[in-house]
């Protein structure tokens, strides 16, 4: 074959990226994997990481990504809509791998489709749905489907291993290229830069990125930062912003729940770009369940983990789920180290409850502290995204040879 016929068959991987973070991860990913096969074209879901690593993007996963039983109903006719433009894509197109990247349920539709499309197509699985926490029956679904899982946490591997399926544990992404931070300056640094004042208690706020979870949450969060705000005046809040439009959302609920008191609760707002200097210059940090408690967890802070859900995804929650934890830290210390509020927890006076009792006992903090950060040693320490390209490379071999002969 010549060069110029090799050129214009170069391979093409389709991602499926359903979320923000997995975007970012997907982006770094893709990032080094250009540097080994640029003849590669990717296309598919993901946002803006992927789209700067050059992907060619279908969809924006900022437009749809949501949480909950009752937001994915009212999404249905959309991901509906979405599932079938990627399937025909993927027929026409005839990818010569696949990356599955978390998002669950849309994922596994995927999978089933490519599988009954083309049997022999190489369909890589990175970021595994929860099946240790809830819905183990889709384990089933995916060793029917998927060519090997790349899973982040070491018991994912010991778990598919016992089912007969092919996996690999690449390590957690948040592990892997973690900023320097001078920790003896940093609260000073950061709140000079944000016009705070280092001396007074920062509490930092992660009220989630999707968005309904602004509606749902942040009318909680606000509360209880006005709350704790009457209580201790000198508190002050930093909200992280996972994007100017929930920023937007957040200040609509402040604009319409503000008091009319004199004392209204001292904030600032930090783009999600900060979020590792917010999390070393915080006393306590607020966060929304999920991603966000792994890497406070990884800084060492105490933290409060709150989530609250439609009534119909929450009931559903508990009738499949298989843990009594909910949170990242507390699954991984086999304990609770964090207090979880959630559904009927998730109210402003636990929110201040518990953080007045991690303020006012600075002992306690640094034991919650120590234990938090020993959690890092069961995450891995090797790099993720070469992992996952160590796997990409290997799926398309053949092609890579073709390519270069």
């Amino acid at each position: 074959m010549s060069e110029a016929v090799a050129t214009k068959e170069s391979a093409s991987m389709l991602v499926v990226a359903g979320d923000l973070s997995a975007d970012k991860h997907v982006g770094k990913l893709l990032t080094k994997l250009k540097a080994e096969a640029p003849y590669l074209k990717v296309w598919g879901m993901g946002s803006t990481h992927m789209r700067n690593a050059d992907a060619e993007l279908l969809f924006d996963c900022k437009d749809f990504s949501s949480m909950g039983i009752v937001s994915v109903i009212k999404l249905k006719p959309l991901l509906d809509s979405m599932l079938a433009k990627v399937i025909a894509e993927v027929s026409k197109r005839k990818p010569d791998v696949v990356l599955l990247v978390d998002y669950g349920g849309f994922n596994l539709a995927i999978s089933r489709a490519v599988r009954k499309l083309f049997p022999e197509m190489p369909i890589l699985y990175f970021i595994s749905p929860q099946v240790w926490g809830s819905r183990p029956w889709r384990i089933k679904t995916l060793a029917a489907n998927v060519s090997k899982m790349l899973v982040i946490f070491p018991f994912e591997e010991t778990l598919y291993q016992s089912h007969g399926v092919p996996v690999r544990f690449v390590g957690h992404p948040l592990t892997s290229d973690r900023p320097e931070i001078d920790m003896s300056q940093i609260k000073q640094t950061f709140c000079a830069a944000y016009g705070l004042d280092a001396n007074k208690p920062l509490v930092a706020v992660f009220p989630g990125s999707r968005k309904s979870e602004i509606p749902s949450l942040f009318p909680v969060v606000w509360q209880a930062m006005q709350r704790l705000t009457r209580e201790n005046p000198q508190v002050q809040f930093a909200i992280s912003l996972a994007n100017p439009e929930r920023g937007k959302a957040i200040q609509q609920i402040i604009d319409k729940n503000r008091s009319n008191s004199n004392v209204n609760a001292k904030f600032v707002n930090v783009p999600s770009e900060e979020n590792d200097n917010l999390i070393a210059a915080s006393d306590v940090v607020w966060a929304k369940s999920g991603t966000t408690a792994l890497e406070v967890a990884l800084h060492g802070k105490p933290m409060l983990v709150f989530y609250r859900a439609d009534w119909l995804s929450y009931w559903l929650f508990l009738a499949f789920k298989r843990v009594q934890k909910i949170s990242l830290p507390n699954l991984l210390a086999g304990k609770t180290l964090v207090p979880e509020l959630i559904q009927l927890d998730c109210r402003p006076d636990q929110l201040v409850k518990y953080t007045r009792d991690l303020l006012e006992v600075p002992a306690l903090r640094r034991e919650i502290s120590k234990e938090l950060l020993e959690l890092r040693n069961q995450l891995g320490q090797g790099d993720f995204a070469t992992a996952v390209c160590e796997e990409i490379l290997s799926a398309l071999k053949p092609k890579q040879e073709l390519v270069k002969h």
